[in-house]
């Protein structure tokens, strides 16, 4: 007769007397152990079963605990939620601080945040966050867009117009380039009392580069507008279109030196500006071809353009063809423009601009054909009707095309160095010549 198995085996008591857990150990018949917790609570005996001895007691240490403090029995924890608490306490571990540190900062971030997931305000946060981007403050940031400037070769005018422009705006808004605000710039073109519109309006422009400037260099944040770029414009009076006339044109190309003579019929018969044919050598000049070519780099808009060369235009450069190097060597023209101009006798002196006017405004006259100037002028068609165009009548574009020098005309200047330049070739091609100056000497 087989002994049966007893199924108590053992009893653990946790707490004493009303708050006493027993805990039994029983034996089932599948071979398993099951721990039944037992114990009494408002007048009634209570048990709970569980297959584990460890969390069996500490089951029993909650309901003890539980009831010395009169709690309900709602405020007990299983293994998994024990399990949960483990993990999110190695977890705040990990940076160094206690669970209900990182709550309490959670809960912080979650009430700033508002409806905004806390992952997107750390991802917008780690985007713009003044702190990655190095630090330039406005004088050095100026200082490095002006040497790129002189770098990229544009013209010396335009350089020393934006570094007097940006030493303005560096001496009257101080500090870092990137903390510079939308309101600082305007305060500071607003401060420019004795200038106008037109001024105020160049003087944006460069502050609005060198922020571009900036951005490129990695001072500023890459996929935001720059402060200066968020500025508004002023609004600028409609000032009238000065252009020359024929017989002014004329006379200021018979006046004109040898020295600027190049610069003020390409300005009037091909609509160069006069910054642009200051980096154009003679070589760009494509005589058999019949255009002048401007590179990129040379343009003020940085794209490639052809210029037809006029019948009349090749006629007054005539007595350069053949040379080479830079077309215009001197770099302050303005003072020979208007000295040409007085010597001409043209009315009111010196028109700014009016060479380039002149030229798109006798150009579609000419060809009527608006899109094809705003090519050949680097110019949009929208700027030519507001900017450029002056109307004028197609006789009056007939007798611009028609500008030419008198018959064996030679600038005074060049008539020598063109003798010495023809002496020279004859003596290439007849027989060597003999250096006279030489023959008196022992």
């Amino acid at each position: 007769m087989t002994q049966k198995r007893k199924r108590r085996s053992a009893i653990v008591e946790i707490g004493t007397g009303p708050t006493k857990v027993r805990i039994y150990t029983i034996n089932r018949k599948d071979g398993y152990e099951q721990f039944t917790l037992a114990w009494k609570e408002g007048g009634s005996r209570r048990t709970r079963c569980l297959s584990c001895m460890d969390e069996a007691r500490m089951i029993a240490q909650q309901v003890t605990v539980r009831l010395i403090n009169g709690f309900t029995d709602t405020c007990e924890a299983t293994r998994r939620d024990l399990d949960i608490l483990r993990h999110c306490e190695r977890t705040a571990t990990e940076f160094g601080v206690t669970l209900a540190a990182a709550i309490e900062e959670w809960a912080s971030a979650r009430r700033t945040a508002g409806n905004v997931p806390l992952s997107d305000a750390v991802r917008f946060y780690a985007a713009n966050r003044a702190d990655l981007f190095p630090s330039r403050s406005n004088v050095q940031a100026a200082a490095e867009f002006s040497v790129s400037l002189k770098r990229k070769g544009v013209s010396d005018i335009y350089v020393r117009n934006a570094t007097a422009s940006l030493k303005r705006f560096t001496e009257a808004v101080a500090g870092n380039i990137a903390d510079v605000t939308v309101a600082d710039i305007n305060r500071f073109l607003d401060g420019l009392k004795k200038l106008g519109p037109v001024s105020k309006n160049g003087i944006r422009r460069n502050i609005v580069t060198l922020f571009v400037f900036a951005k490129k260099q990695g001072y500023l944040h890459p996929d935001r507008k720059t402060a200066a770029e968020q500025t508004e414009l002023y609004k600028e009076p409609e000032t009238e279109i000065k252009i020359f006339t024929p017989e002014e044109m004329q006379s200021l190309l018979l006046t004109a030196h040898a020295r600027i003579l190049p610069l003020i019929a390409i300005g009037g018969f091909a609509g160069i500006r006069s910054a642009e044919v200051c980096r154009l050598n003679w070589q760009d000049i494509k005589w058999d071809r019949g255009h002048i070519e401007i590179a990129g780099k040379k343009a003020k808009t940085a794209a490639r353009r052809l210029v037809p060369l006029s019948d009349n235009l090749k006629a007054w450069l005539a007595p350069w063809r053949g040379e080479t190097g830079k077309i215009i060597s001197i770099t302050d023209y303005s003072g020979a423009l208007s000295d040409t101009a007085v010597k001409a006798k043209i009315p009111g002196g010196w028109r700014q601009n009016a060479l380039r006017h002149s030229f798109i405004s006798y150009r579609v006259a000419e060809t009527g054909d608006v899109a094809r100037t705003s090519l050949e002028a680097g110019n949009s068609p929208k700027m030519i009707f507001r900017h450029y165009r002056e109307i004028v009548d197609g006789e009056a574009a007939k007798a611009w095309w028609s500008i030419r020098p008198p018959e064996g005309w030679v600038p005074p200047e060049l008539k020598w160095s063109i003798k010495q330049r023809l002496e020279r070739l004859s003596c290439r091609q007849d027989e060597p010549c003999v250096d006279t100056a030489n023959d008196a000497q022992p």
